[in-house]
């Protein structure tokens, strides 16, 4: 259902009359104070109606099932959908003519269960899928965002995996994804998680990102729950973005405190939303697709067969499913989401574990090829990196000469301190991208 914003008045009917002196006019009118009301299933709020040389307003509900009204104007949610609010009055006039206005009631759940990922009011983050009756979001970033009237917000999740899936949760434009992050199981159960609690009564926003990997974690979401009710879908600036990328866009190790890396054994220490990329896209308010793993490369990969040629088309970057929905990895849908400005920061791995340049150059060419032929030849690809090497940068400035419509362009971020980006590097990199990124889209 789609809702637009509240006017200040609508359907003021105006009827004129002879009284008093000839040539006198009187005006009788009766308004809403909005055009539209959002109430929740089960609760209410009472209509802002004014008379003007009227009196004897009465009230119908055009769909009484779904929104209820009262003899005193007191409009109850009864059932999801929209319904038109008639008042009646009278005018104070010889004729005692019959005068109307109307107005909009929405009415909102106050819970969504089973989801599908069409839930109206909830805007879902990165590319997801359907199974299990769960919204399954296994990639770094991915998520939910939602606008809600109350004090609470509940999710009723099923996670696994060879680590601690993890999410960050920030409520009413929280800017830190380090601040309110919440462990999940990794025992493939469903739990219900408390995202958001004691807040003042009113509307609030929530977006619930997941920081750990698709290699390591798989989490779905059930359903969610307000004990108030859900508003609008909340809305981003015009920009959207996509990243292709490695450990470093994943946030690997990114938030232990030294320089040294410990062993990958090591568990808690990864937060997919305290990188450059998202951090970035944060800064301009920019949407954001993230798919990134740790060990992979354009075409050779640390540890395993899984590289990005072939595998960035999915709807995730793992051969795993630590949740067995027995969807496997989809092919993923282009036309859900198209970006105006597509980031990959692919190569350390490539160079580290099987550098061959010339077949680097090559991959990476077809690469901006194939994504020029599913977002179009308008769509802005920056090639990036810089942060653990530089020795690929040379090849990213050749491939970007391939493309001579200037569409390709190359970047060079601030380089790491050391080892893997901790999460000053990755703020002083999403500082230069940000800015970069502002003057491309301008």
């Amino acid at each position: 259902m789609i809702k637009r914003i509240a006017m200040v008045l609508i359907a003021i009917l105006f009827l004129t009359g002879c009284a008093g002196n000839p040539g006198e006019t009187e005006k009788a009118a009766v308004a809403f104070g909005k055009a539209e009301y959002v109430v929740g299933v089960g609760s209410s709020v009472y209509a802002d109606v004014t008379l003007t040389n009227a009196e004897n307003v009465t009230y119908v509900s055009s769909d009484p099932d779904v929104a209820a009204i009262t003899e005193s104007g007191k409009i109850s949610g009864i059932a999801p959908g929209s319904a038109t609010i008639t008042a009646n009055a009278v005018a104070r006039n010889d004729a005692n003519e019959k005068i109307f206005a109307t107005c909009t009631v929405f009415v909102n759940p106050s819970r969504y269960e089973t989801l599908d990922g069409t839930e109206a009011e909830i805007k879902w983050l990165g590319r997801t899928f359907t199974a299990a009756g769960a919204v399954n979001c296994y990639n770094t970033a991915s998520g939910f965002e939602a606008h809600f009237y109350g004090t609470r917000f509940i999710a009723r999740i099923v996670s696994a995996g060879d680590k601690t899936p993890q999410i960050c949760v920030l409520t009413d434009g929280e800017a830190s994804p380090a601040e309110h992050v919440l462990d999940l199981t990794r025992n493939k159960s469903t739990q219900t998680y408390v995202l958001a609690e004691d807040l003042e009564r009113g509307e609030h926003t929530i977006r619930v990102c997941k920081i750990t990997e698709a290699y390591t974690t798989s989490l779905g979401f059930v359903s969610l729950e307000t004990d108030g009710y859900f508003l609008d879908r909340p809305k981003y600036g015009a920009l959207k973005l996509e990243v292709y990328g490695d450990s470093i866009t994943a946030g690997h190790k990114n938030m232990r405190t030294t320089p040294q890396e410990p062993d990958d054994s090591a568990d808690k220490i990864q937060n997919g939303c305290m990188t450059y990329a998202w951090l970035a896209a944060n800064e301009l308010n920019a949407e954001l697709n993230v798919m990134a793993r740790t060990g992979i490369g354009i075409y050779s990969a640390w540890g395993r067969p899984f590289v990005m040629k072939d595998n960035w088309n999915k709807t995730y970057l793992s051969e795993n499913d630590f949740l067995a929905t027995g969807a496997g990895n989809p092919e993923w849908d282009f036309s859900r989401y198209i970006p105006d400005i597509v980031i990959v920061n692919i190569g350390t791995n490539d160079y580290w574990y099987d550098k061959d340049e010339a077949r680097y150059k090559q991959e990476m060419k077809v690469f901006c090829q194939e994504l020029r032929k599913v977002y179009g030849s308008d769509t802005k690809i920056v090639l990036a990196g810089g942060m653990m090497i530089t020795e690929n940068m040379a090849a990213l400035e050749s491939v970007a000469a391939e493309f001579s419509d200037g569409n390709v362009t190359v970047l060079q971020l601030p380089k790491s301190a050391a080892n893997h980006p901790r999460v000053e590097d990755n703020r002083a990199a999403a500082k230069v991208l940000a800015d970069y990124l502002e003057g491309l889209a301008a």
